[in-house]
Parts: structure tokens; sequence; C-alpha cells
């Protein structure tokens, strides 16, 4: 409620004007997208996994309408941008608050072939220019594309797989040393 002091109606003959009370109502955000904090405005924007390689730019809805925002190359997941000044007004000053973007890279549940060869040339190219993670993180985390888009193989099945292995061949090294002892 605001309290506007001699604005309201006329009082008795010879008394002061009366106070007027102006209530005020918000509208609701029907679809949540605006989120306050403080004076700042903080938004959520989907961008896909290429924007978010190769950079861009998407159309962001601010307070005051919709303004054009530059997504730098290789943006990582929970990256935020600011837009400075496009928040809420500070009271009794000319400044405003800030909107922080948060880009939320959707990544496809579903590719064509076409698609799935060029994520696979993409990611040997990784490997090949050593940009991959290395040593036991990666093979906790197998490869980009197989955790996105399976091999069917879950880092446990790997580990599971490469301890086999190494039984398997201390198996055949044991076997191979019972035979020389045997043959001497």
């Amino acid at each position: 409620n605001l309290r506007l002091g001699g604005q309201g109606a006329e009082g008795d003959p010879g008394a002061p004007r009366g106070d007027l009370m102006v209530t005020v109502i918000v509208e609701e955000d029907e679809n949540d997208y605006f989120q306050r904090n403080g004076a700042d405005v903080h938004v959520e924007i989907p961008v896909s996994v290429t924007q978010a390689i190769l950079g861009g730019s998407v159309d962001v809805k601010t307070l005051t309408g919709t303004a054009e925002m530059k997504i730098p190359q290789g943006c990582q997941p929970d990256t935020k941008l600011m837009m400075r000044g496009k928040g809420i007004p500070y009271l009794k000053s000319s400044q405003k608050g800030n909107q922080i973007v948060h880009l939320k890279i959707e990544i496809p549940q579903k590719v064509t072939p076409k698609q799935e060869e060029l994520l696979r040339e993409f990611d040997a190219e990784t490997d090949k220019s050593g940009q991959r993670i290395s040593g036991r993180l990666a093979e906790a985390a197998g490869s980009a594309f197989d955790s996105f888009f399976g091999n069917n193989k879950s880092p446990s099945d790997e580990t599971k797989d490469s301890k086999e292995d190494v039984s398997k061949s201390k198996e055949e090294s044991d076997d191979e040393n019972h035979k020389k002892s045997q043959s001497t």
C-alpha cells in the first residue's frame, strides 16, 4: 500500500484533504520466466550444443522487451551471462539491477545417422588434438560421445571388463609359467 498525504478526498469544511491510499498489485509471472533476487533478475535460456561450442546469439526477454544477447564460444553448462542495467530499479536511485542469464545447454535425445557420424568425427578429432580429458578421469567418464549417446556400457561395466582382462592375462601368464616349469 502507498500512502499519498493530502491527496485524498476533501475533508469537512475547513479541514485538510484526506490521504489517498493506493494498493499496488503486481501480476505474477505465469511461466516463472523471471526470478528476482533483490534488484537483479535471473532467467534461464536454452541453447543448443552447437551454440554453446561455436557461439552465436539468442533473443532474451527483459522487463522492458526483448534484447539480443551474444553467446561466446566455448560456453560450459550453467554459464551465467550478465545484462547490465536490465534489472529492477533501486529505490530512490536512477540505477538498476542486472539481468543474469543462465544458459541451459540442451542435449538432443535422438540424433540422425549423419549427426552421429559427425559427432564421432568430432570426438575423434578432439582425441587427436589432445583436448580430451585424460587418465583415470577419462576412463571413468568414458568418451563424451559415448556418455551422451551411448555404447550402452556404464563406466562400471568398463571397469569390470578391464578387471576381467587383467585376470585373464594373469591366468594365461600363470599357465605359461606352469608349462615351463613342467618342461624343465
